[in-house]
């Protein structure tokens, strides 16, 4: 048997991600032809759990999106994915309608037209958090 190549991480996603999506909207329930293959879970535990896939021994998880989530529900929610927290920065809310709230996060939960994208569970996200600028607030 020969050994394949080598995947960047980003790319195994990728494909996990578009597996899992035709598998999905094909209404495919979850199966497991032999330990190396695929493992799906069903339509119906979408909405009740982590969309995760498990390819070649590496989970992969749906990012969730946390934009808008004050910080304790953002980290709650990042838990509940498989996923950490990583790198925490501040973006300055001029008109104090989100302060404390997650402005941006990297990786992104949709990358252009995906509506879903995987990545390895314990992948760090990165997070942008409004805070109060140094004048008033309106």
């Amino acid at each position: 048997m020969r050994a394949l190549p080598a995947v960047p991480r980003r790319l195994r996603a990728i494909v996990a991600a578009t597996a899992l999506g035709t598998a999905l909207i094909g209404g495919a329930q979850a199966a497991q032809a032999s330990p190396a293959a695929t493992a799906f879970t069903t339509a119906s535990a979408v909405a009740a759990a982590p969309l995760c896939v498990t390819q070649n021994g590496i989970r992969y998880c749906e990012m969730p999106d946390i934009v808008g989530q004050r910080l304790g529900e953002a980290r709650t929610t990042l838990g509940t994915y498989g996923f950490g927290f990583g790198v925490q920065h501040f973006v300055i809310d001029h008109i104090c309608n989100h302060i404390g709230e997650v402005a941006r996060q990297k990786p992104a939960a949709t990358v252009g037209s995906v509506p879903r994208v995987l990545y390895p569970a314990g992948t760090s996200v990165e997070i942008w958090i409004w805070q109060l600028p140094s004048h008033p607030c309106p």
